[in-house]
């Protein structure tokens, strides 16, 4: 980008056709969907190409130049000076924190900043810096892009998997993902494992000479493992019944509704579900 200014600049100055020019650079940046600002030191707007007033909402004001380094007493699509003003309040710290990456040449990673528009509601956007000249550090080039639905869906998501989350935890069950192997080695187990086994997710999770296929009755192991396989072959949900050793040595009945999770090419990977004790104090009084 930096070398694409430069040259489109010095082109501009050589050639006094170059703003009629369909080539211009003006007019090429001008029709990039991310903003191109030209900043100094203390923020201020150098240059702005016609994509930062469709993201601050700002209507140009003032006569256009055509070498996006030349110098402007006012930002081009804006009425602020300075770009740290047109930014969230929240966000300007995280600015002087990236002009200080550029005085000391560093080359920061991208940023994310909030520019706050014309109807005073902001836009998330990605920045990215570079020095405009080898000689100093400033004036500095940014590319700005939108990424305000992005950051939107991020938001839901994480507010989604927030409340699933709860959910989860206050099931009196344990969801699992686990590999397709005679151990049942978990990859995920919910905190709903503790009542159910004895043991925390933690340990069952950080101690792999601990699985929960260990955990099975003995005589319920191999029907567990040939019930789970039929279904993964088949493709089909499984519902079992079968006994595990709690921590404390109590043997427990428990229930399992899962499915399997298969490769691109069919082969089963893990296998997820849920699992639940199964109260037989009722059944042993009937019975008696």
């Amino acid at each position: 980008m930096m070398r694409f200014l430069e040259q489109f600049a010095s082109a501009s100055i050589a050639s006094t056709a170059s703003t009629a020019s369909p080539f211009s650079a003006q007019a090429i940046l001008d029709g990039l969907s991310d903003a191109v600002l030209v900043v100094d030191a203390d923020s201020t707007l150098l240059y702005a190409s016609r994509g930062w007033q469709a993201l601050s909402g700002h209507e140009a004001d003032g006569p256009r130049e055509d070498t996006p380094t030349a110098p402007r007493a006012q930002g081009h699509g804006t009425a602020a000076q300075r770009l740290r003003e047109a930014l969230h309040p929240a966000d300007q710290s995280r600015w002087d924190m990236l002009a200080r990456h550029v005085s000391r040449r560093e080359r920061p990673d991208c940023w994310r900043l909030r520019i706050m528009g014309a109807d005073h509601h902001y836009r998330w956007c990605e920045v990215r810096s570079q020095s405009l000249s080898l000689a100093s550090p400033w004036p500095a080039t940014l590319t700005v892009h939108d990424i305000s639905e992005r950051v939107q869906q991020e938001q839901i998501d994480a507010a989604n998997l927030r409340s699933l989350t709860r959910l989860i935890k206050g099931l009196p069950a344990m969801v699992y993902r686990a590999r397709n192997n005679r151990h049942w080695s978990m990859e995920y187990i919910s905190d709903g494992c503790l009542a159910i086994t004895g043991l925390s997710p933690q340990q069952l999770l950080d101690h792999p000479s601990l699985t929960y296929g260990e955990m099975i009755h003995p005589e319920d192991a191999d029907r567990v493992w040939e019930q789970v396989q039929s279904a993964l072959e088949a493709r089909t949900p499984f519902t079992l019944a079968y006994r595990i050793h709690h921590r404390d040595g109590d043997v427990i009945q428990v229930q399992e509704k899962g499915h399997g999770i298969y490769s691109p090419d069919g082969t089963p990977l893990a296998v997820e579900g849920i699992i639940f004790a199964v109260d037989t104090s009722g059944l042993a009084e009937d019975a008696a």
